[in-house]
């Protein structure tokens, strides 16, 4: 299980997730990104940060694309988006989709980092730290005959 809570690695990739990053309010704003988006082309990394980091480009990311906008679109009712953050709204290279429904504390109220559930970016990413073992506790009869 990964450690959303810890101190993020010192890497390109997450020296990027750490940059600035233009967030997108509105639909209209959304619908005209998306567009820009979907058209980027080139290689795109596709990274759930709560599961392994991919080692190559993903080779079709219309599949992703597709996936994370009808998450966002969960909430298109809704008079804002505000779930989806780009380095560059005309030119992205890194973008954090979040799942609209899970957001919670991403303010920081909570005191726990929340992660985007899509990271779409240029740059190879790198793993969260791995959480550390729990070692196994032991009843009572296994610590007697053991």
């Amino acid at each position: 299980m990964r450690d959303i809570n810890a101190e993020l690695p010192d890497t390109p990739f997450w020296r990027a997730y750490n940059g600035k990053f233009a967030g997108l309010p509105s639909w209209a704003g959304f619908d005209a990104f998306w567009k820009r988006f979907e058209a980027a082309g080139g290689d795109w990394y596709v990274f759930d940060p709560s599961g392994d980091a991919p080692e190559a480009p993903v080779a079709d990311v219309a599949e992703g694309l597709a996936e994370a906008r009808a998450c966002v679109e969960q909430v298109r009712a809704r008079s804002f988006c505000g779930a989806v953050f780009a380095d560059d709204l005309e030119n992205p290279g890194f973008v954090k989709v979040f799942d609209p429904y899970r957001m919670g504390g991403v303010c920081g109220g909570s005191g726990d980092r929340v992660l985007p559930r899509w990271i779409f970016s240029r740059i190879a990413p790198d793993p969260l730290p791995r959480l550390p073992d729990v070692p196994e506790k032991k009843g009572l009869f296994a610590r007697l005959v053991g």
